[in-house]
């Protein structure tokens, strides 16, 4: 049977307290320290190194997926590892099977017509002894749940596929997939169909147990922190104090108001999710607009 969590009726703030000072500060020592890279030759990824993301078309406004910066300095290490794509970047554990996080940009030109694919798939960039299949999930309880959501992704067949790869997955309960979390991610694209870009970093924090045999480590919270701007270019420079953050996180628990909820009531701040992760959010801007932006609480409206 797989492992559920014990912490199903902690509050938010609770959660929160119990990933800062246990499972995520144990990933943050495993993330810090240097390991060897993978040893077979046929199917190791490319070194980070090694560019492998394009430069993305006139017609979006996407200025890179880190733009904001890489927010554990994701590199070779096994724990911590850079994973780069035109659709996202993130940095992938292989002890705990997933993303630590996964970040992204979305404007009006990713979201197009393309139905959802459902062609979930062992990541191709990673070597086989990395992988987490499809079946890994089955009869664990647990959605594999997407980080960069399919939705984000819909003007073409790839960039849709993309998002099935395994490596975007953090098991989460159905309750939070199918609801709160989902409607943040609508509410997210609303904002850019209304003329907006965003820049989003999300991913899972905590131990909760495992599937897949111990593969798969199910996180006691997910997270995720949205920086929302007028469409246009030049955005680390139009990026200030001023701009909209959104930040959220969410009790990975069986709860059914989870169903009926609202996203909002999960608001917290940047500055929180970082002692919780140990991540470093928007290194590249001004420290004093950093400072602004991790302060920041809003709901939306």
């Amino acid at each position: 049977m797989p492992r559920r969590s014990p912490f199903r009726s902690l509050s938010w703030p609770a959660l929160l307290l119990i990933a800062a000072f246990i499972g995520c500060r144990q990933w943050q020592r495993q993330a810090e320290t240097p390991t060897r890279p993978p040893t077979q030759t046929a199917s190791r990824p490319p070194s980070p190194a090694e560019p492998n993301q394009p430069v993305p078309s006139a017609a979006s406004s996407n200025e890179g997926n880190l733009l904001l910066g890489n927010p554990s300095n994701a590199g070779r290490g096994e724990a911590n590892f850079l994973l780069e794509r035109p659709q996202y970047s993130l940095s992938y554990h292989r002890a705990r099977g997933g993303p630590n996080w996964v970040a992204w940009h979305t404007d009006a030109s990713n979201l197009g017509k393309v139905e959802r694919r459902n062609d979930f798939a062992p990541d191709p960039a990673l070597p086989s002894a990395w992988q987490i299949r499809p079946t890994d999930y089955k009869g664990s309880g647990y959605d594999r749940g997407h980080v960069l959501p399919s939705g984000d992704r819909t003007a073409s067949r790839e960039d849709n596929s993309a998002t099935f790869y395994m490596s975007n997955m953090l098991p989460q309960t159905g309750e939070l997939n199918r609801h709160v979390w989902a409607d943040l991610e609508n509410y997210v694209r609303d904002q850019i169909r209304e003329g907006n870009e965003a820049y989003q970093v999300a991913g899972g924090a905590g131990n909760a147990g495992t599937i897949a045999g111990g593969k798969v480590t199910v996180p006691q919270i997910c997270w995720k922190v949205v920086v929302l701007l007028p469409l246009g270019t030049g955005d680390l420079g139009r990026i200030n104090a001023r701009t909209r953050v959104i930040a959220v996180g969410m009790p990975n628990v069986e709860d059914k108001r989870l169903e009926t909820g609202d996203w909002r009531s999960y608001i917290t701040t940047a500055a929180k999710i970082e002692e919780a992760t140990g991540l470093k959010l928007f290194s590249t801007l001004p420290a004093s607009v950093q400072s602004a932006l991790k302060s920041k609480t809003d709901g939306g409206s």
